[in-house]
């Protein structure tokens, strides 16, 4: 009889502690790491050769809104393919629970332009009307029981509460719970957690929402009031267990959302995360204010922490569905409605006059939404007649060449290819040496994923392979003990998910083996595939991990290269006392 399941043989492990990295063989058994330095001549039913390759904990990627894909897509592709190992649902207050089942359709339209997903792909992959779950405890059960590539463990996201208590999202926005549809929203989130939830998350971006519903009206949270959200907080706190997630840039009674944070952070006592930390090289004064706080608050023993925008994230967009400057008043309102509406505000001297003062005034682009929109390139006009003499020419330069202003160039493009043309910018318009500075604050967790949403015009999940092939390999920034305490051992902390995240005797054996002088992104990290795989033929942009030789999720591999094994080992990791 052998004496593990699995045994990886003449690795370099780098456990996720920032110990130091060392030598040393592993022995799996039963799904958990039964021996670190295994004796000579121990046996295994399977050995893995990981000489020259990094042996570390897989990756626990905590922004991922896979609620809908993983229904269809047990590994949370693009995630799973770059090495996760477990994920969080139930991001930025969205998902699919509770949901009664009059307001299914509603639910998944509000995803459709927030997210970048297609409502006949959700509609035909989630398979809502033949498996039918409706509160969160349910919806819980469901994601237990469906086959999974990696493990999961899902917020209590605050719109789909909202609407399910208050009757409906339109009520949700337009009025503020009363006293017993508060205590009913408290009373479901600590059932949820009685189920093995592990906190709650929500968005309150303001009005106009950088991440609207499909109508181009705010999501319910943009629209909470701070008091609210700190009933939650307390709630939570007197729960005693959980975190809460947040992207939050409109808080209503405090000054800064760092000022909020701090009331949430004492109010609660629980771990609290904000996304997103981007280091901005045209601000620099905003990542260094928050990360100053990060460090003034965890001197007084609150538990906050950043999310770090920290992957180069090239964004393609087209006027068919972009989101992203929604955010820009007069924007927003030729970015929604009916093509025919918005062809005839594009047209309008006057609309055109406002979008130019917003470009001006820098309202649109920056903080992971393209860059500004001064540094467009158009990429993709081929086949459209006249617009082809722009393909890989910049906004500015045609401007600057036909003496219109910027705004003009890009809407007179749009307009010409009927929405179909594509501008490429960049997610994430900031230096290494900036990056690191947000990877030097222990409180800093790397990403940001966004793996199942947006897909359409980023591919930020391959952010863990990005770290190692960027900010180790080619810059030499910071260490790749460092890195791997970024992705797997600091995320696993703030969740709650005891010991996943590291590799010690008695944790689960979730595990990634790579070759740390070829691990990339490939297609290269500037360039994208496009993939039609999605359920009713919908479409996502791609990339995958050369250089990961094997993920491992509870003992079993997964992922052997390129190849995907077909096991699912993954469980629901139940947040339970």
């Amino acid at each position: 009889m052998s004496n593990y399941d699995t045994l990886i043989r003449g690795g370099t492990v780098i456990d996720g502690t920032m110990i130091p990295r060392f030598k040393a063989d592993i022995g799996i058994k039963d799904g958990k790491i039964a021996k670190i330095g295994t004796r000579a001549g121990a046996t295994a039913d399977r050995v893995i050769d990981a000489g020259g390759n990094i042996v570390a904990p897989g990756y626990i990627d905590i922004h991922t809104h896979y609620d809908a894909q993983i229904l269809w897509d047990p590994y949370c592709t693009i995630s799973g393919w770059h090495g996760v190992t477990s994920v969080v649902l139930g991001n930025c207050g969205f998902g699919f629970a509770p949901i009664p089942p009059h307001m299914r359709d509603r639910a998944m339209m509000m995803m459709t332009r927030n997210e970048a997903i297609e409502f006949e792909t959700m509609k035909e992959g989630m398979e809502w009307d033949k498996y039918g779950w409706e509160t969160l405890p349910d919806w819980m059960a469901h994601i237990k029981r469906i086959p999974k590539g990696v493990n999961a463990t899902m917020l209590v996201p605050l719109n789909p509460l909202y609407a399910y208590v208050m009757g409906s999202v339109e009520e949700a926005k337009s009025r503020r719970p009363t006293r017993s549809e508060m205590d009913q929203m408290i009373a479901l989130m600590k059932e949820a957690l009685d189920a093995g939830c592990c906190g709650f998350s929500y968005q309150r971006c303001g009005v106009p929402s950088v991440q609207p519903d499909w109508d181009g009206t705010p999501m319910p949270t943009d629209v909470v009031p701070d008091h609210e959200l700190i009933e939650f907080g307390k709630a939570l706190g007197e729960y005693g267990r959980g975190f809460i997630e947040m992207f939050d840039a409109a808080p209503s009674d405090h000054a800064t959302v760092e000022d909020f944070m701090t009331t949430l952070a004492e109010a609660s006592g629980r771990p609290i995360v904000r996304n997103i930390l981007l280091a901005d090289d045209e601000n620099l004064q905003r990542h260094r204010t928050f990360i100053d706080w990060l460090n003034e608050s965890h001197e007084k023993g609150l538990q906050v922490f950043g999310m770090g925008f920290t992957v180069r994230s090239p964004t393609i967009l087209t006027f068919e569905d972009w989101s992203l400057w929604d955010n820009a008043p007069n924007w927003h309102e030729v970015m929604n409605g009916k093509y025919e509406d918005r062809v005839a505000l594009m047209k309008d001297s006057a609309v055109r006059e406002k979008l130019r003062k917003e470009v001006d005034m820098n309202l649109v682009g920056g903080l992971g939404t393209s860059g500004p929109a001064q540094k467009l390139t158009v990429h993709g006009s081929a086949g459209f007649g006249q617009l082809d003499k722009y393909v890989d020419k910049k906004v500015a330069e045609i401007a600057e060449a036909e003496g219109k202003h910027v705004a003009d160039v890009i809407l007179d493009i749009s307009l010409e290819s009927e929405f179909k043309a594509e501008f490429v910018g960049n997610a994430y318009p900031t230096s290494a040496a900036l990056t690191k500075e947000v990877l030097d604050c222990p409180y800093v967790v790397p990403g940001i994923s966004d793996g199942g949403a947006h897909c359409h015009f980023v591919v930020q999940g391959a952010y863990p392979t990005d770290l190692l092939e960027w900010m180790v390999r080619e810059e030499g920034l910071i260490s790749a003990e460092k890195a791997h305490y970024g992705l797997s051992r600091l995320p696993a902390h703030m969740c709650g998910l005891g010991d996943r995240g590291i590799i010690r005797e008695g944790a689960p054996a979730d595990i990634v083996v790579y070759d740390p002088e070829t691990i990339k992104r490939t297609p290269s990290w500037d360039k994208m595939e496009k993939l039609q795989d999605l359920p009713a033929g919908g479409w996502r942009r791609s990339q995958r991990a050369e250089g990961l030789n094997y993920t491992m999720v509870n003992g079993a591999v997964t992922f052997e290269g390129l190849e995907c094994t077909g096991a699912t080992p993954g469980e629901l990791m139940l947040h339970t006392d």
